[in-house]
């Protein structure tokens, strides 16, 4: 197995091409997401503490009750985003006919297979440096969107979350090679 920094690795068998992309950070990050749970954790149930167990609210309860629809909702996220740094990947596999791509959880997903014919190029992401979406992207506490896009005859996908710009043009390089090395033997 090789590797293109130290999230992204791949083979080549002798009849296909597999790559993985960690969705695994530095383990600071990680339990700092885990801390970060834990307080958010801590708040909602203090709010449904007092909501359901204490008279302390009084007219307020419509306001809490709203309150407690976002903080589900921002609490599924950090489960979402703590659950990929552990157990996320991203499969990509180059055959004889088909380029997939899967985003996996604990090995769950759906493979989304696209015929080598029709894959037209893949770029990376045209974000600026500075720009509030490349650093939204980038930050440790989301899933993010992919940095590279395959163009495809009818569609895009996003792919290799929070790849640097190196390591993705070095991905670039390698799917390339390995696409015009599997279109030749059809």
């Amino acid at each position: 197995m090789k590797w293109i920094g130290n999230r992204i690795s791949y083979e080549d068998h002798s009849s296909y091409f597999t790559l993985i992309i960690s969705g695994k950070t530095e383990d600071w990050k990680f339990n700092l997401m885990l801390v970060w749970a834990l307080a958010w954790m801590f708040c909602g149930f203090t709010v449904v503490y007092m909501l359901f167990f204490t008279n302390e609210l009084g007219d307020q309860k419509l306001y809490y009750f709203t309150f407690l629809l976002f903080w589900s909702y921002f609490f599924y996220k950090i489960i979402r985003a703590i659950m990929w740094r552990k157990y996320g990947m991203e499969f990509i596999r180059i055959d004889d006919d088909y380029l997939s791509l899967k985003r996996s959880l604990w090995g769950y997903g759906k493979a989304e297979r696209f015929l080598i014919n029709n894959v037209i190029s893949l770029e990376l992401e045209p974000l600026e440096d500075k720009s509030f979406a490349k650093v939204f992207n980038d930050s440790f506490w989301v899933l993010g969107e992919g940095t590279i896009i395959l163009n495809t005859n009818n569609q895009k996908i996003n792919f290799g979350a929070q790849v640097s710009a190196k390591d993705g043009n070095a991905l670039i390089k390698l799917i390339n090679k390995n696409l015009k090395k599997f279109n030749s033997t059809i």
